[in-house]
């Protein structure tokens, strides 16, 4: 049934309904506190004075301390010689993003493809590959969230109040100071006060029906004692109407610490549960222009829903039934909780001890229907036709005796029964006449990981040194406890169908797919199971030479150990109960004993064997960096860096890396900028490559360079313009060239065309990825008003370079308004033009964009326009 309001398939939908109750709510607490109103008015002058101080004095964030990239000496941003950037609340709040992931794009040199929802976004920088997390380090409060940057990393720490600042380092010291972020560090540091406590609430909601609250309170608490808490709890539909309630639950924080003599120590928790919608490619129609396909709207529109995402399906894991109910109303169903510390302690005047771990204990389970491959995509009367789909001819033939050898292919709609058998009938069908391939998965990870960072620094009045040890200990076990490949038609809230023979007289007689499900077991029943350990030494020294120029150099050396157990599988074994007892089917056949006359319930297409094959990995790798900043004077900075790193892909040999970059840092009266020229080399990058009948695992060279920036110019009082972003040229180098496995028939042809991928593009990186953003000030700074221009330019899906994603421009929208000096109303709308932009084409194609002739095939595109309204209050 459609939700009230809810757009019929293909139309665009109001996406603007501002929830009056939430926001009177919130002005209602304010006017509740006595005096409330009186001691506003009193407070305002003051309070205005001092953001219109601020706003002149730091257009933006160069004379902000930095804690992320260094181990000792208090520096600026200005003072810095790595790439940074800090981004605080207000920042933040002006972004309005989405996910953490969409936080980021802050961060100049970042490619983020933030269309999966909440979670499980992709990211890449400086020229690497799109389509994963890798080169990436997240943290929060300066530890890893994870030794392996994955799907889980940007689930524990989402878009929150709790959250403070995001600080950000591109390359240099972020090779030492952590583990497998050569490429950049993102680190989300959560509020902390030890003064006066104060805190905030704030009251959200949107037009995708969100309801949701977030607080934080931090404060000292007497006789040196301090602590806190925050969190956020909410429920909507998502940008993408399910059916059903998409994101639900929330996140809990609490620390309490105590000040010590020249040092103090504290303890942190957290703890989740939350349930997030994951977003997959869905039909759209053309290549160069990406549109709506008539019955789904690209902007709204989802595949998921009750029929195709609430299933029972064969697994062979589970013994006795072997059936398992896979329910995508769960989601992204997020457990977890983390306990850490943080200690430092000042050993004399120079020399000072710090320490802080945190063992985290993730459980995920991701609930979601993926796209199959664009072949699948087909005209439902061209998926009947047993001249190019074999099954179908297969299915023909079992049932043929049943019909006199005449039977005629069919769908059904399983939830209606509804049978379509007719050219007219099938070319009807939700406007597009089309079918197409799903597969339903149950997908697990579970991660139980500590990590600690002790550092001991030796500070003069001119020199900093720092020598650490940063140690990570992970269990994890992931696996795929069931997966389906069925069909459905292709709409919003798509519906499954049966492919069936008829006899001539419409009688339905044998079925290839059951309740919709072609194949059982698609991607493998089993799990795998692992166990790392990275113990690393790390020396960082920091030289203050003079007033004007300070020079570091750092160094890693990290041993690690990777071992793992995979599971095992078999190939197209029958499906206990699926034939009659005792039928000899070597002498029979398969059709004479099945019992059901269904196909598709026969064998499962790759069952657990319940063995595993243990994987073993060890090595030892060094990190160092060099780098140095020198002051021309008050207003102008250069710096220079050379690092070499790389990265850890679990059994695979290590990702060799380089940086070397030069930048100048300018502010002024009136403006702020940083300019960074950069130049990457990736040796070792793992990759794959498919066509239908072959694939390749690889390890690819990727050369880079180019020009990041951020600027912030206020020309007057109450305007201001700021350009953020990148301007890249990112291409393949097949001299670094390194095949590690294949498979198929068309093996050799494909190692043929892989040796003519040099000077390609990497799959989903733009050569262009810019916003520019003018503000207008208004009312002595009680606010702004913002309008960012987003730019991404076109990319290519695949290696081959055979599949191009058109360029995309978004506008967002963002007001923040100080109602009274302790009431804030903050009002976003994100990707104002509706636009159809793609953030990735079918990763699950190879190089085929569509069937020949076609326009139609599978993307993920950007979420349509949105609206949020939040009024916080603070206290």
């Amino acid at each position: 049934m459609r939700r009230a309001g809810q757009p019929h398939c293909g139309q665009e939908s109001n996406r603007f309904k501002p929830r009056a109750t939430w926001l009177a709510a919130a002005l209602l607490m304010q006017l509740a506190t006595p005096h409330a109103l009186a001691q506003s008015t009193a407070a305002t002058d003051e309070k205005s004075a001092e953001k219109s101080k601020s706003k002149d004095e730091a257009t933006n964030q160069l004379d902000r301390v930095v804690v992320t990239g260094s181990t000792g000496l208090a520096r600026t941003v200005r003072e810095s010689s790595v790439a940074v950037t800090v981004a605080d609340r207000e920042a933040l709040d002006r972004k309005a993003p989405y996910s953490a992931a969409e936080a980021m794009e802050l961060v100049p040199g970042m490619y983020i493809e933030a269309s999966a929802g909440e979670m499980s976004n992709n990211y890449s920088v400086r020229g690497m590959s799109g389509g994963n997390q890798r080169w990436v380090q997240v943290q929060e409060d300066g530890l890893p969230i994870f030794y392996y940057p994955s799907w889980s990393a940007d689930g524990l720490v989402k878009s929150e109040l709790g959250i403070d600042r995001m600080e950000a380092v591109r390359g240099g010291t972020s090779a030492i100071l952590t583990a497998n972020g050569a490429g950049a560090t993102i680190n989300f540091l959560t509020f902390r006060n030890q003064g006066k406590p104060e805190g905030a609430l704030r009251l959200t909601t949107s037009d995708y029906n969100q309801k949701r609250v977030d607080l934080r309170y931090a404060g000292g608490l007497g006789d040196g004692w301090f602590g806190g808490v925050s969190g956020y709890y909410r429920v909507d539909d998502g940008v993408r109407y399910p059916e059903f309630t998409g994101n639900k639950g929330g996140t809990v924080r609490a620390h309490i610490g105590r000040k010590i003599e020249g040092g103090e120590w504290s303890v942190n928790l957290k703890g989740m549960h939350d349930h997030t919608m994951f977003y997959l490619p869905i039909p759209v129609i053309g290549k160069d222009n990406p549109r709506s396909l008539p019955g789904m709207d690209a902007r709204y529109g989802t595949m998921i829903g009750l029929d195709s995402g609430v299933q029972t399906v064969r697994t062979s894991l589970v013994p006795g039934s072997f059936m398992q109910t896979v329910d995508s109303r769960d989601g992204y169903d997020h457990k977890a909780f983390a306990l850490g510390y943080n200690y430092e302690k000042a050993l004399s005047p120079a020399w000072k001890l710090s320490s802080k771990g945190r063992y985290t204990d993730s459980d995920v389970t991701a609930s979601v229907v993926f796209s199959s491959s664009n072949n699948s995509l087909r005209p439902a009367v061209d998926r009947l036709d047993p001249a190019k789909f074999g099954y179908v001819k297969e299915m023909l033939d079992r049932f043929g005796p049943a019909c006199g050898g005449t039977c005629k292919p069919a769908v059904r709609i399983v939830s209606t029964g509804e049978i379509l058998s007719t050219p007219e009938q099938l070319n009807a069908l939700n406007g597009n006449g089309l079918l197409s391939d799903n597969v339903l998965q149950a997908d697990k990870q579970v991660n139980r990981e500590f990590v600690n960072d002790m550092r001991l620094t030796w500070n003069t009045e001119r020199n900093s040194l720092g020598l650490g040890l940063l140690t990570f200990n992970s269990l994890s076990e992931g696996g795929s406890p069931v997966s389906a490949r069925f069909v459905t038609d292709v709409r919003n809230h798509a519906r499954r169908v049966d492919l069936v023979a008829l006899d001539p007289a419409g009688k339905v007689v044998g079925s290839y797919t059951e309740n919709g499900v072609r194949e059982h077991s698609t991607w493998g029943d089993g799990n795998d199971r692992s166990h790392n350990k990275s113990m690393s030494v790390y020396l960082n020294d920091e030289y203050k030479v003079n007033d004007a120029l300070r020079i570091d150099a750092g160094l890693r050396i990290e041993r690690f150990r990777y071992l793992q157990g995979r599971g095992g599988f078999g190939e197209y074994e029958p499906i206990p109960g699926a034939f009659k007892p005792g039928c000899d089917r070597s002498a029979l056949g398969d059709a004479a004993c099945d019992v059901d006359n269904i196909i598709a319930n026969n064998y499962w297409a790759y069952p657990t064997n319940g063995q595993y094959e243990m994987v073993r990995n060890r090595w030892t790798e060094p990190s160092w960096t060099i780098g140095g900043n020198y002051l021309l004077n008050n207003n102008i900075a250069l710096y220079g860096r050379f690092a070499k790193s790389y990265q850890t892909t679990g059994d695979l040999p290590v990702t060799k890396i380089q940086f070397g970059e030069l930048g100048a840092r300018v502010q002024a009266k009136n403006i702020a900028a940083t300019l960074t020229f950069y130049k990457a080399n990736f040796k070792g990058d793992p990759n794959s490559a498919e066509v239908d009948n072959a694939q390749i695992e690889m390890l690819q060279g990727v050369k880079s360079q180019g020009l990041e920036f951020e600027v912030s110019w206020r020309p007057l009082r109450w305007f201001e313009f700021a350009a953020t972003g990148v301007v890249q040229r990112s291409r393949f180098s097949v001299n670094n060239l390194r095949v590690l496995r294949g498979t198929g028939t068309d093996l050799e042809a494909l190692l043929k065309e892989a040796t003519s991928w040099s000077g390609n593009r990497p799959e989903r990186t733009p050569d262009r990825n810019f916003t520019l953003a003018p503000s207008v000030f208004f009312n002595d700074g009680k606010g702004e008003f913002t309008v960012a221009w987003h730019y991404v330019g076109d990319r290519f899906a695949d290696v081959s370079n055979s599949v191009r994603l058109p360029a995309y421009k978004t506008i967002n929208l963002s007001l923040r308004y100080e109602l009274t000096p302790s009431l804030t109303l903050n009002a976003a709308v994100r990707n104002l033009t509706n636009t159809i932009g793609l953030t990735e084409g079918n990763p699950r194609s190879g190089f085929v964009q569509a069937p020949a002739g076609s326009d139609y095939y599978y993307a993920r595109p950007i979420l349509g326009r949105n609206a949020q309204l939040s009024v916080t209050m603070n206290f």
